[in-house]
């Protein structure tokens, strides 16, 4: 005989079955859902994958015919080039091409010699003869550097009158430092060259000044055969100053 108290248990036992097939049935739906959302993402990489390997085939496939329309082009253009190397015409004028280039490059080293020979002959004669028979040679020599002084130091001085020049070659530094302020601090100090043999030029283009650089004498350097030929050299370059700036004579 079946009493309350075993009914109510059955009763207990068939919610819970119920509530646990209930619960088998969310997560069965769940897991089907997540099965589904895999399926699609495998079969959208599977589809990029197709896809990009298509491209890397198509690109490939463009790569191969462009080197092959390449070389078809290099073959052509080797073929046309082997045509004229061996062409008669080709020879002929590559002959007389050199022919006409020979000359000219044997005129320009016979230049070139007889100009060094020149050179050579000309310190020669400065050493040799009096400086009073090699004036008229040294204003010939020097007729090209006071041309390119007049063209390219005298237009970019302002003004009309004539240039100074202030020498401060061999001064202390305080001494030549006074002399630069002087120069920065007076009436027209554009119209003024400050001559130099300090290769530290920043405190005259920091006080906006033209100068001039005039190396100093060093023993074995190759510019100059001796001290001698150093000044000699520094009175040609200061001569063709003062003509090229148009120098006040009473500065």
């Amino acid at each position: 005989m079946t009493t309350p108290a075993d009914s109510a248990a059955e009763k207990t036992r068939v919610e819970n079955l119920a509530r646990s097939l209930r619960r088998v049935e969310a997560q069965k739906r769940s897991l089907e859902e997540w099965a589904s959302t895999l399926a699609r993402a495998v079969t959208a990489h599977e589809r990029v994958a197709r896809d990009r390997q298509a491209e890397r085939e198509a690109e490939r496939e463009a790569h191969l015919v462009e080197l092959r329309v390449r070389a078809q082009e290099l073959a052509a253009v080797e073929k046309r080039l082997t045509r004229t190397l061996e062409s008669q015409s080709f020879r002929l004028g590559h002959l007389l091409v050199r022919l006409t280039v020979a000359p000219v490059k044997a005129t320009w080293w016979v230049g070139r010699a007889t100009r060094r020979m020149l050179v050579a002959v000309y310190r020669l004669v400065q050493r040799i003869f009096p400086g009073r028979a090699v004036d008229r040679l040294q204003r010939v020599a020097t007729r090209g550097q006071e041309t390119t002084a007049r063209r390219h130091e005298v237009l970019d001085l302002p003004g009309d009158r004539p240039v100074a020049l202030v020498d401060c070659r061999g001064l202390s530094d305080r001494a030549r430092d006074e002399v630069w302020a002087r120069v920065a601090a007076s009436d027209q100090p554009a119209r003024t060259v400050v001559l130099t043999d300090d290769i530290d030029f920043t405190g005259l283009c920091a006080l906006g000044l033209s100068f001039e650089y005039l190396p100093p004498y060093r023993a074995g350097t190759p510019w100059w055969l001796d001290e001698e030929d150093h000044n000699r050299w520094i009175e040609e370059r200061l001569a063709a100053m003062r003509l090229g700036y148009g120098v006040d004579e009473n500065s």
